[in-house]
């Protein structure tokens, strides 16, 4: 008989990476699955076109479609900002550190419902999570000064490394914001500012999102999680496997997982308790994937709530040129924030926000930098002088953005396409994603405030930065983000969410999650450290019910 392992982690991200790590510390046997291939510092550099545009490092094989709703035509491609590699997607980060506040884990009673969105509260509050964010930023050596943002969430331990220094982008960014009232400042993030976790210093290079980080002065699962776990002795990794499946016994219970190598031949590893990380995209797929004649919808899947509820965040951005060079192409992609339009204000029309910051989106990317200002005359023609004129200002160009609240919309989510197939002959995940009236105002309303800013900053020409993949209206969606939520959201009602409050399936006792699916909303803040900080909160329930033999 095979040999059957303790837990199988299918994922080895954000949330896959902690649970594996925090499980062989306990002394648990690990098999953990990964569908990317290893990379690691010979592979991590700043090629534009290798790294971005022809994602050959990341995930050269990802494959989805997409589509503005039911009765639109699907269009496949590479639309989320995927990593299928050991480590996941936080291995190309932008490292953004950020607390979720205490009033995102209860909207719907703060706000009220509203109509055409599914608002929920989440099973846990900000202080049952607070401890998790806590040892998230100390085993991820978070930087910044949590004292210098006067709407920051309660925390009392103080981040473990200081900020790190901000270039002049930043200080113009900052100046802007304090003139018209605004309280920047520095952004936390995940990369040392000093040597820690026996990880060196950053050295502000500028290439961070989108890439992996040559020196792992960048904290992902990747330089911090995977290391310690493989060192235990207790974790069998393999890579190059894509599952495909999760069977079930005659009780419903999970007894591992089947999986694809690389050539394509099936394979099957046993465990005690499967825990999937494979993404808000990835993980309805594969629990869709697995039908069976105890589950004929997808495994877990009882409620109909496999794949719903999809959100990513919405970006509306400003790009302002100015007279002297601004150095966003050094550094990291963000020094500086605002949160002060966080919370909801009924004269806006819209309910909730998102956190503000400088960018160098475009500014460490030449290529995205010409497409995106290729058409706007104010920066110059897109061919001659006009050209040259648009490239000599490459240095002195700031991006400012939104990260705003996306509403949760049930028709919003994954599911799989039922024409388009993989390379293995698996169904691909079909995104269906259109906005909600209120990201819509939310997008316009910030828009005009970030212009604001960047001319209070001193911007001598300022434009909407609508490049038509981020540009949402009526009719227009994101097809893809690198913030994914909701697909298998947690809650107290088996009937609304899919699985509970410490991310275990309702239906399936030894299945759980904890990627960025389980979320109910999405806060306006990058997720990352949210999911890093359940995935310590999960681990940890798990640890203690073993040891009293309740699992």
């Amino acid at each position: 008989m095979a040999e059957e392992y303790d837990v199988c982690v299918i994922g080895t991200g954000a949330g896959g990476g902690v649970v594996i790590d925090q499980l062989t510390a306990a002394g648990f046997r690990v098999v953990a699955l990964e569908r990317g291939g290893r990379v690691g510092p010979l592979d991590f550099d700043d090629d534009e076109l290798r790294n971005v545009i022809r994602d050959q490092v990341f995930s050269p094989h990802q494959l989805e479609t997409y589509r503005f709703d039911a009765e639109s035509e699907s269009t496949p491609g590479r639309f989320s900002h995927l990593a299928h590699c050991v480590g996941g997607t936080i291995t190309h980060w932008a490292a953004w550190a950020w607390r979720f506040q205490p009033d995102d884990f209860e909207v719907l009673s703060k706000e009220g419902p509203l109509a055409g969105a599914n608002l929920a509260d989440w099973p846990i509050s900000y202080e049952d999570l607070e401890p998790f964010y806590t040892k998230a930023e100390q085993d991820f050596g978070v930087s910044g000064d949590n004292t210098m943002n006067p709407f920051a969430a309660p925390q009392e331990t103080p981040l473990p490394n200081p900020r790190h220094p901000e270039r002049v982008s930043a200080k113009k960014f900052s100046a802007g914001a304090k003139k018209l009232g605004y309280h920047p400042f520095p952004v936390p993030k995940a990369i040392n500012s000093r040597p820690y976790g026996g990880r060196p210093r950053c050295m502000y290079g500028g290439a961070c999102r989108s890439y992996g980080c040559p020196v792992h002065a960048k904290a992902t699962t990747l330089s911090v999680s995977l290391p310690r776990a493989e060192r235990t002795k207790k974790l069998d990794l393999r890579t190059l496997a894509m599952v495909y499946e999760l069977p079930v016994d005659a009780q419903g219970r999970v007894t591992g997982a089947r999986y694809l190598d690389a050539e394509g031949n099936a394979h099957e590893v046993r465990a005690r308790h499967t825990i999937v990380s494979a993404g808000a995209i990835g993980t309805p797929q594969l629990l869709l994937l697995s039908k069976s004649s105890r589950f004929p919808d997808g495994l877990a899947n009882g409620s109909g709530q496999v794949g719903r509820n999809l959100t990513f965040h919405h970006h509306p951005s400003v790009i302002g040129v100015f007279d002297e060079d601004l150095r966003t192409y050094t550094g990291f992609e963000s020094h500086a924030a605002f949160d002060d339009l966080h919370a909801s204000d009924p004269k806006r029309g819209f309910i909730r926000g998102g956190v503000v910051g400088e960018l160098n989106t475009f500014t460490h990317q030449p290529i995205a930098y010409s497409v995106v200002l290729a058409g706007d005359q104010r920066f110059g023609a897109s061919w001659g002088a006009g050209l040259k004129d648009r490239i000599r200002a490459f240095p002195r160009t700031l991006t400012l953005a939104l990260i705003g609240e996306e509403m949760p919309m049930e028709e919003n989510g994954v599911d799989l396409d039922p024409e388009v197939e993989d390379r293995f002959g698996l169904a691909v995940p079909r995104v269906t994603k259109r906005q909600h009236e209120n990201d819509l105002a939310m997008y316009d309303w910030f828009e005009k405030k970030l212009i604001e800013v960047a001319e209070a900053a001193g911007a001598k020409h300022v434009a909407p930065g609508r490049n038509p993949e981020v540009h949402i209206s009526k009719t227009r969606a994101q097809k893809g983000n690198a913030h994914n939520h909701g697909t298998a959201r947690m809650g107290n009602d088996p009937s609304k969410s899919v699985l509970d409050k410490w991310c275990r399936s309702h239906e399936v006792p030894n299945l759980w999650v904890v990627d960025g699916s389980f979320m109910p909303t999405t806060g306006g803040y990058n997720p990352t450290l949210t999911i890093l900080a359940n995935a310590y909160r999960v681990a940890d329930h798990f640890v203690r019910e073993a040891k009293k033999g309740s699992l």
